[in-house]
């Protein structure tokens, strides 16, 4: 198992990736993390840009962002 530390940076909060977590990942510093529930809930990596097969991906993904902030999205 991989224990990871969750600190607060300003006004953020970041995930502090072990050498064997970044590893595990195959991640870089500053690289990009993708993460989507699966059905039963548990968060997975995703390892491939959704939106190459799905070009409506990327509207949804604004309209979710939206959603989760409470913020009703209106075309203008």
């Amino acid at each position: 198992m991989i224990a990871l530390k969750v600190e607060k940076i300003g006004d953020r909060v970041a995930v502090e990736l072990t050498e064997e977590a970044l590893q595990a990942l195959d991640m870089d510093v500053g690289g990009t993390l993708h993460l989507e529930p699966s059905p039963n809930g548990v968060l997975q990596v995703v390892t491939r840009e959704v939106w190459v097969e799905d070009p409506a991906a990327p509207g949804e993904a604004v309209l979710r962002a939206c959603e989760r902030r409470h913020e009703p999205f209106s075309a203008a």
